[in-house]
């Protein structure tokens, strides 16, 4: 067996075992499975392969023959970034789109979406966590992206959900995802706002959560206007402590690699107007992300907080 196929066997391998819970994971985590600058997904039979450094380039069939050997492929595209700029290429089948799952959820992913195919997948064991606090709770999932937090407090028993964010298209994907699980919305459950806005606009009309996931992106620009995370957390967070309810929960997280966790900690330590915590779990990406926050292609802290 060459170098390649025995790093890339060993690394999906290793993973197996997460089949249990979920058909979307990491395969392969570049430095973390020591393949520098390869990123491999697998959603349910469909194949995400992302390449970081062009060197991967000349092993692209190899690669493949690896994956269509060792599980059904359906579908199976090639990326390539530089900086902002994302070229695919497709390999194998036509379509796209497919249906994954975790934690018996149903997610729709569409794999010619830039690199951001409707879920993340770093995100799923935090995703179950803040779904199993929300039993009879009032839920505002900010940055909601395609509402996977949304979907699995429903699934957790929230009373009431509203997810926000500033794209109308991620929202119909997240009505989407309510829909696969069987899950009907009432008015005003998906927000096209600014998500740092309707926190404001909240605060104002004395409206209260008890639990609030706060993950914005890195970067982001909208209608003139730029959100930078190292610059606009804070504000986002004292924001979002206005509003938590008594007893309340806050899940805080950013992937954004010059923010460590003692550097969130004291984000949120700075912010909380008053507030008292009660309890601090650092949380972080699933199993599937080996080397997590070993390197900045794979980083994400966060921060599960609860409140007296």
């Amino acid at each position: 067996m060459n170098s390649l196929k025995k790093s890339l066997d060993k690394a999906v391998s290793r993973r197996f075992k997460m089949l249990k819970i979920t058909n979307a994971l990491r395969l392969v985590n570049g430095a973390g499975d020591h393949l520098a600058g390869l990123q491999i997904d697998r959603y349910h039979r469909h194949i995400h392969i992302q390449m970081l450094d062009g060197r991967w380039h000349q092993h692209i069939d190899e690669i493949v023959f690896f994956l269509t050997s060792a599980m059904p492929v359906d579908y199976l595209i090639v990326k390539t970034r530089k900086g902002l700029d994302v070229q695919g290429k497709t390999l194998v089948g036509r379509d796209p789109e497919t249906i994954v799952e975790e934690h018996g959820l149903k997610f729709k992913v569409n794999l010619d979406e830039g690199l951001n195919c409707g879920l993340f997948l770093d995100m799923r064991r935090n995703r179950w966590m803040v779904g199993q606090s929300c039993q009879g709770q009032r839920v505002l999932n900010c940055f909601a992206y395609t509402c996977a937090f949304g979907v699995h407090a429903r699934a957790g028993g929230a009373a009431d959900v509203i997810n926000t964010d500033i794209s109308r298209k991620v929202l119909q994907r997240g009505m989407l995802n309510y829909g696969q699980n069987g899950f009907t919305f009432a008015d005003g459950e998906f927000v096209k706002a600014d998500s740092v806005f309707y926190l404001t606009r909240a605060f104002k009309k004395g409206i209260g959560f008890d639990v609030i996931i706060l993950d914005p992106p890195s970067f982001a620009r909208h209608g003139g206007q730029v959100f930078q995370v190292k610059r606009d957390l804070p504000g986002s967070i004292a924001k979002a402590a206005a509003v938590l309810n008594s007893g309340g929960s806050l899940f805080l997280s950013t992937n954004y690699s010059e923010i460590s966790y003692e550097d969130l900690e004291r984000m949120l330590a700075r912010n909380l107007n008053g507030r008292r915590v009660k309890h601090i779990q650092r949380v972080g990406q699933d199993d599937d992300f080996t080397g997590s926050n070993s390197f900045k292609e794979s980083f994400l802290v966060g921060l599960w907080v609860k409140f007296f």
